[in-house]
């Protein structure tokens, strides 16, 4: 039998046969009447189902678009990849959208990558901290305020995704595939916002303009310059009727003087 193993190579040994990666560790497996290294096959393999599982979860519509067999082989190799650095597996697959992006055999579904981000977005979204939307009488009092000294705060579930794909038409489209004809991917893109309404992750198409605003909102941007954003965008831009909408749905927890360290 080989020297006893310190403690990070016995654990790093474990970590190695649980993904597939060897099974020297089997020398200092106990096989308790069954074979060592068929005892770590059976971890090994309620491992990659377990993770497996958590990849089906987080990306329903990926599953849908490539199949069964696709959606092994692709777990398969983002597990060895990829692999679990903590104990919460609703963030196993961060980083599959990327992965998706250098996989040669899905390189002709150019559309994919962003398919998958808006899965994980849409995880993102449920999985979010609550927030309480601001009151009538704070928006009344923001109504009153220089858009150049204003800044909003939105509800921490609030996600954006742009994208040259038609990729919230192509996930409508996989709830029902029955229902019409698959949309095309390869026309125009779709900038799509997600939040969650109630228990449901809720998504809408915005116009170019409206998203720039938004995204702009989001990544603390005054007012005025949220709106200067869109007009660069779309020169007939509105801005009243995208904080009407914001404030409508309840994505606005806050406003903010610009002299606030709030």
């Amino acid at each position: 039998m080989p020297a006893a193993p310190r403690l990070h190579e016995l654990q790093q040994g474990i970590a190695d046969a649980l993904l597939g990666r060897g099974d020297a560790v089997a020398a200092w497996v106990v096989g308790a009447g069954l074979d060592p290294a068929a005892r770590l096959r059976v971890y090994r393999n309620a491992v990659a189902g377990t993770l497996t599982a958590a990849l089906r979860d987080s990306y329903p519509t990926v599953l849908a678009l490539v199949g069964e067999d696709f959606f092994e082989a692709m777990a398969a190799r983002y597990r060895l990849q990829h692999p679990s650095r903590c104990g919460n597996l609703q963030q196993f697959g961060g980083a599959l959208a990327g992965f998706l992006q250098d996989m040669p055999e899905a390189q002709r579904l150019d559309y994919l990558p962003d398919v998958a981000r808006l899965d994980w977005l849409r995880q993102l979204a449920a999985l979010a901290a609550d927030a309480l939307p601001v009151d009538a009488a704070r928006s009344a009092m923001a109504a009153m305020a220089a858009a150049d000294a204003l800044r909003v705060r939105l509800h921490p579930s609030v996600q954006l995704l742009r994208s040259r794909f038609a990729v919230l038409s192509l996930w409508q489209w996989c709830r029902a595939p029955s229902a019409a004809a698959a949309p095309r991917v390869d026309g125009t893109g779709e900038q799509v916002l997600l939040w969650r309404d109630g228990g449901e992750v809720a998504m809408a198409s915005l116009d170019p303009a409206t998203f720039r605003c938004v995204e702009r909102l989001g990544a603390g941007d005054d007012v005025a310059s949220a709106w200067t954003a869109a007009v660069e965008t779309d020169p007939d831009f509105d801005l009243e009727p995208c904080l009407r909408d914001l404030l409508a749905q309840g994505l606005i927890v806050a406003f903010i003087p610009q002299e606030s360290d709030a």
